[in-house]
């Protein structure tokens, strides 16, 4: 199968595209094999669930080969694009003899006359020509070729991608790509949620590197990074329980910490930092608290959390407050919406979740979350999510929703199919006691959600 219908095909599939790069080293990064077999990880990426694979061959900066592609092109039975820096005919055809079936070429480093000529002799010996870009002018000369598989590269390569560029470039670029192509987003895409923004954005598939190669747990994260829904297991109680949900692949891990009332997961300080320590790069760790603007700004200055999640009697005027202040230290705020219009009126000034989500929208906050546990009602474990108050705020919010509330292995894919949520919210779901959490009923939620058919 070519690499472009390989990659049409999966997109009529259960999850995003994420396309492995494998590369032994990063300019940026250093060693990125650490010792292990190029040809071993590609067949394990295969085996998770890869559709296409991308292959770096450049030596001196990248220390890659053609016999690294050969080897690996003879081991795995799917598509392969080389990525190099390509300039000559020749290069296509020792691309094509040693197993590659699709080509980079970059807007970046090739003339237009040259990259013209390219494109064409690839298509004449059966490679597809991925057309790599960077700036809005690029897709002028991809307009003109009629250039179907194309991607936009985050960061700069003409400085071997040492720049700091981000998936924000793919936002602003994606709707200058001709609507027949197939858009692929390249480069500086560390997590799942990267990979959803890219896609919301018009992506059709994220190629990803080195936050794979880094990952601990090499299969659970790519399927991690392919997944369309973002879970997140909170009341976790100590560092076991994190490796147990890195392990199995959940992006989004939390504790909740010092909390006003009594609850049966509430962790010290100390405790919490070590848990939200642990969480590696590509996972995020999340804070639930209450109380004062102070308390919470301490907390957080203190655990570190990626995120802390507003989850009390806290007002719109200190959220504000507190999510402003924490921008700056690069910690997102979740604010909870309860689904007790007496709660909304304490905490907003009003039952109107109209109003409600207008304020949140002109807010620093980054998710918004629908949780039927609130207040005196904190620790009552039979409280469900109220679809409806769900839809009602999915349906105008600006921010991204969260749902949470008695979600659990028998129950999870209704209610995704009900909202539509890219966001999901475990608690005791996860769990055979009280901060007990379940390796089974994790992974089974997993399965679950990941076997949900879009269509």
């Amino acid at each position: 199968m070519r690499f472009l219908d390989a990659l049409r095909e999966a997109k009529c599939g259960k999850r995003n595209i994420v396309i492995p790069d494998i590369k032994c080293f990063s300019p940026k990064e250093g060693d990125l094999m650490n010792g292990r077999d190029p040809v071993a990880y590609a067949k394990l990426l295969q085996e998770a669930g890869a559709p296409v694979l991308s292959v770096v061959t450049e030596e001196e900066q990248f220390h890659g080969s053609l016999s690294m592609l050969k080897d690996i092109a003879s081991s795995v039975d799917v598509p392969i694009l080389r990525k190099d820096f390509i300039h000559t005919k020749e290069d296509l055809v020792e691309t094509k003899e040693n197993g590659a079936s699709a080509i980079l070429l970059m807007c970046n480093c090739l003339e237009r006359e040259e990259l013209i000529y390219l494109y064409e002799e690839a298509l004449k010996i059966g490679l597809d020509p991925f057309v790599e870009t960077h700036v809005k002018e690029d897709f002028e000369l991809v307009k003109a070729l009629g250039a179907k598989l194309v991607g936009i590269n985050n960061r700069d390569i003409t400085v071997l991608e040492k720049d700091d560029g981000d998936v924000s470039n793919t936002v602003s670029l994606a709707s200058f790509a001709p609507k027949d192509a197939f858009l692929v987003t390249e480069s500086s895409i560390k997590n799942p949620k990267e990979v959803r923004t890219a896609i919301n954005s018009g992506a059709d598939a994220a190629l990803v590197g080195t936050a794979i190669l880094k990952a601990k747990y090499t299969k659970a994260f790519y399927q991690m990074m392919c997944r369309k829904i973002s879970l997140k297991v909170c009341g976790l109680m100590n560092v076991e329980d994190v490796e147990l949900c890195v392990s199995l692949g959940v992006e989004r891990i939390g504790c909740v910490v010092e909390y006003p009332l009594s609850v049966p997961w509430n962790l010290p300080i100390s405790k919490a930092k070590d848990i939200c320590a642990s969480v590696p790069e590509g996972y995020t760790s999340c804070t639930v608290v209450g109380g004062s603007r102070e308390e919470i700004l301490n907390i957080a200055n203190e655990v570190k959390p990626g995120m802390v999640q507003l989850h009390y009697k806290e007002s719109m005027a200190d959220t504000k407050e507190i999510a402003a202040i924490l921008k700056k230290e690069k910690i997102g705020i979740i604010k909870s919406i309860p689904a007790s219009e007496e709660a909304c009126l304490e905490m907003f000034g009003t039952g109107d979740i109209d109003t409600i989500v207008r304020m949140i929208n002109d807010s620093e906050v980054e998710e918004i979350l629908i949780d039927p546990r609130h207040g005196s009602k904190v620790a009552n474990n039979d409280l469900k999510l109220d679809t409806k108050l769900a839809n009602s705020v999915l349906a105008i919010s600006k921010t991204p929703v969260c749902i949470a509330g008695g979600i659990n292995e028998s129950n999870v894919s209704d209610i995704i199919k009900i909202t539509s949520c890219q966001n999901i919210d475990v608690m005791n779901g996860s769990e055979d006691a009280p901060g007990a959490k379940s390796s089974s009923k994790i992974k089974n939620l997993i399965e679950i959600i990941d076997d949900i058919d879009w269509e």
